[in-house]
């Protein structure tokens, strides 16, 4: 399986109960790192309730909403609790199907992983979307994405402005 977030981390949790073998690969050092490295302020848009994983209740109130790093926490809590095999550190560079209908996954160190099936549990728009108008624009301009903002400390004084109606922008 490729990534740790939520889809990758349910999708191990189901694949352990009938003791499948399986291995998690994720980029990223930590588990939950693709949370903690997202902007200072960032919350959940649904509540703890509807936040959880299958078999580990989010603590909480139930009505609230997880912040960035909890909800990174939460997720490296949910992987060790369930002792699921997480490999981290080491991504995925290329992947391939094989002639004896195999997959080959070769990680980022050039070590390879061959699997009957493989899930892609990566989430969407892992690389900012930027305008190519953008190009254009003076270097006077501060231009963020949302991996490069953390805070309004980020910021020049003045006007702002934000393109793009994703979450992120909101």
């Amino acid at each position: 399986m490729i990534g740790a977030g939520q889809a990758g981390l349910a999708a191990g949790y189901y694949l352990a109960r009938p003791e499948l073998s399986f291995q998690i690969v994720d980029r990223h050092a930590r588990v939950g790192d693709s949370w903690r490295h997202r902007y200072d302020s960032l919350t959940l848009f649904t509540p703890r309730a509807f936040s959880s994983l299958p078999g580990l209740a989010l603590d909480g109130d139930p009505e609230g909403y997880p912040t960035r790093d909890e909800f990174a926490n939460y997720l490296e809590t949910y992987a060790s609790h369930f002792d699921l095999p997480v490999h981290s550190g080491n991504g995925v560079a290329r992947l391939e199907r094989r002639a004896d209908e195999r997959f080959a996954a070769q990680l980022d160190d050039g070590r390879y992983i061959v699997a009957k099936a493989v899930i892609v549990a990566t989430g969407a728009f892992q690389k900012p979307i930027i305008p190519t108008i953008a190009a254009g624009f003076d270097s006077a301009v501060k231009q963020l994405t949302p991996e490069s903002y953390h805070n309004p400390s980020d910021l020049p004084l003045g006007m702002v402005l934000i393109v793009g109606d994703g979450a992120s922008g909101r």
